[in-house]
């Protein structure tokens, strides 16, 4: 989950990687609104609409994916909420579909802060 490193801690998921995609889907939902937005083109409003549907599809599996994670892990995401971070948690032992969603949400925050770096040129990820 984290680049070159298997292992991830409940605490990491709940308090960075949620966090972390929560700030990327906002940014990339103000930024493809902006440009649907000003947009006078009809073609450009499609495509933009159509990236948009599609974003907000790719963040609809990854959070279903998380979620079914953190109900398996419901005892400890409780002690951890209840002891605000207190607790660290368990290392994660995620399912495929979860390790894959998990590394989606990182690989979505990466590719938003590298854009607003300047370093791509769209907020975008390409899947």
């Amino acid at each position: 989950m984290h680049p070159h490193d298997a292992t991830m801690t409940l605490y990491e998921l709940i308090y960075s990687v949620i966090p972390n995609l929560n700030t990327a889907e906002r940014l990339v939902c103000n930024t493809l609104d902006s440009l649907i937005e000003s947009a006078e083109n009809p073609l450009d409003i499609f495509k933009r609409t159509e990236q948009r549907q599609a974003f907000n599809l790719e963040i609809h599996r990854v959070r279903m994916n998380i979620e079914h994670l953190l109900s398996r892990y419901r005892a400890d995401v409780d002690e951890i909420l209840r002891t605000e971070g207190g607790v660290k948690g368990p290392v994660i032992q995620p399912e495929a579909l979860e390790a894959d969603a998990i590394q989606s949400a990182i690989d979505i925050y990466q590719h938003v802060r590298a854009f607003q770096r300047g370093e791509r040129s769209h907020p975008l990820p390409r899947r």
